[in-house]
């Protein structure tokens, strides 16, 4: 009916292919902004969700953010995980959009700033979330902060992992028939420093991870049982590895939480 109406408003001094481009560069201009989720969420999710003060008492100390894909669509096993970690107050966790980058990466500068960040932080993210996951690393390390682990979900054109990282867990899916088109596939990392930044690519189209993976795609492989309990056992691990290295500063007396699926241990060792 849309479409009709401005065929009948159609002339020649504004075609319709013209007013198409100019309702299509809006919206897109309004989602870039961070103004629309499609899914439904609120237009300012990060302020609500990210929330770095302490208000219970964790398993662990420390965040776990995690970043959707395009439009805030797709991903919803991020927040999935997400909602599991804060519930089991395992670790502070929220979910975001990844079109709230930059917001979300003036919310973590400016808690640091303040003090209001304490241990380990993670980052993960599924799809064009998981790119931008890696470009809020990237400014977090201009500003001296360190990422103790990166998990990405099927990353499409993510650039170099930079050397703040401390670990880089990737875990996707090749499709070769498809995957030379940078869009709906997922791809291994690469890092700029070998030395400061533990990289492991996990391709679940060859790799036996105990559970099927040959009717995942980039649309469900992020809400797979299987792969959120490799991203749960990857968080708990740097967890683990943080508290071992600051055992005075850790919020709870009692045990970390038992792993609950176990897959590849990251490598002690820098991978090429």
């Amino acid at each position: 009916m849309v479409v009709k109406l401005l065929m009948e408003q159609n002339n020649s001094k504004f075609p319709l292919t013209k007013m198409i481009s100019v309702i299509t560069a809006g919206f897109m201009l309004l989602i870039s902004s961070g103004c629309v989720d499609i899914s439904g969420r609120p237009a300012d999710p990060v302020q609500s969700a990210v929330v770095t003060s302490h208000r219970i008492t964790y398993e662990f100390e420390g965040h776990a953010f995690g970043m959707r894909g395009f439009l805030g669509v797709f991903s919803l096993g991020i927040d999935g995980l997400a909602h599991h970690l804060d519930r089991h107050h395992i670790i502070q966790a929220a979910a975001i959009a990844d079109h709230s980058k930059g917001q979300f990466q003036r919310i973590l500068l400016r808690d640091y700033r303040q003090g209001l960040m304490h241990g380990p932080l993670i980052l993960y993210g599924h799809s064009w979330g998981a790119d931008d996951q890696i470009r809020v690393a990237r400014t977090l390390g201009r500003h001296g902060i360190t990422v103790q682990l990166l998990l990405l979900i099927d990353p499409v054109t993510p650039p170099r992992i930079p050397p703040n990282v401390r670990r880089c867990l990737d875990i996707y899916k090749s499709h070769p028939d498809t995957d030379w088109l940078p869009i709906w596939r997922g791809v291994p990392a690469k890092v700029k420093d070998i030395y400061r930044t533990r990289l492991m690519n996990i391709n679940l189209r060859f790799a036996d991870v105990g559970f099927p993976t040959k009717k995942l795609n980039h649309a469900t492989i992020i809400d797979s049982p299987g792969v959120q309990k490799m991203m749960l056992h990857a968080i708990l691990d740097a967890c683990q590895r943080w508290q071992s290295r600051h055992p005075l500063l850790n919020m709870a007396s009692k045990p970390g939480p038992r792993l609950l699926y176990k897959t590849a241990k990251v490598s002690d060792n820098p991978s090429p």
